[in-house]
């Protein structure tokens, strides 16, 4: 597929960063997964699934009458995946290796879901029409996206972060990614679908303790560290400078330290096939 250059690396640091992560985004995209109506009894799609936190998190609001497929195309995430889902006792989840819009499934499903995962496609609306097909009739897309062009970090007074944020956003560029929190209703309905006119938009923050903000962001540059030095973006030496810089910016914060750029929660339905009608 002609998808973007990948910014993150493929390693345990890797894996282990992104269930931190989705500890710390947990609320905001339940917040997401029930105002798009996944609940008890549905079948759902988890594309991009990487180590299974979204799969989780759905598996315990559609409960044991509802089932979870999650897909991801690296073998070596969906192997973290599956563990953590065995020691969790985890019985209505299953993972497959599959690219997300062509998943073999003999199944139309309820409801779609992902997170961070069409800012890595070319095309995201076209994407959109891709994971519809897997969905029955009337039944939902629910997306998390980021946009790199909203941060709290100016008014919150941490011109390292802006700037590092800034870094992070070039790279982003650079492979070709996108973060399309923004468009997600417009491109939901170039897809042919019919978006909700009202998405969260909401900003991950921690209060008073600038080590969680520092650690989330050192490990999230540590993970794209590869890519900045590869398009030239920065030097390694220079990164490590700034990370020393923000250690000493976050840390003593006693107010709100941004976790994130602002995230959109957008969701939308599949049509409904029209009635036919006697003539």
């Amino acid at each position: 597929m002609d998808d973007t250059d990948y910014v993150f690396g493929r390693s345990r640091a890797e894996y282990d960063r992104l269930i931190e992560q989705a500890e710390l985004l947990r609320p905001l995209t339940e917040r997401m997964l029930r105002a798009a109506g996944i609940c008890q009894g549905m079948q759902v799609l988890d594309v991009g699934c990487g180590v299974g936190d979204v799969s989780f998190l759905v598996a315990e609001l559609v409960g044991p009458k509802g089932s979870v497929v999650g897909v991801d195309l690296d073998p070596d995430a969906l192997k973290v995946a599956e563990e953590r889902r065995k020691t969790k006792r985890i019985i209505n989840v299953e993972f497959r290796q599959s690219d997300l819009r062509s998943v073999n499934s003999a199944q139309l499903f309820d409801a779609a879901v992902g997170r961070f995962i069409l800012d890595l496609m070319k095309d995201p609306t076209e994407t959109l029409r891709q994971i519809a097909e897997r969905v029955r009739p009337g039944g939902l897309l629910a997306f998390h996206e980021a946009d790199t062009r909203i941060s709290l970090t100016p008014a919150m007074n941490l011109p390292v972060l802006g700037r590092l944020q800034d870094l992070l956003a070039r790279t982003f560029e650079c492979t070709g990614a996108r973060l399309i929190g923004t468009e997600l209703y417009s491109r939901m309905r170039d897809a042919g679908l019919e978006p909700d006119p009202s998405p969260l938009a909401e900003i991950a923050v921690c209060m008073g303790d600038g080590e969680v903000g520092y650690r989330r962001w050192s490990t999230f540059v540590r993970s794209v560290l590869p890519k900045i030095v590869d398009y030239g973006v920065a030097n390694e030496k220079d990164m490590l400078e700034i990370l020393d810089q923000l250690h000493a910016e976050l840390v003593p914060a006693r107010g709100f330290v941004p976790l994130s750029w602002l995230m959109i929660a957008q969701w939308a339905r599949k049509p409904e096939i029209p009635e036919l009608r006697d003539e």
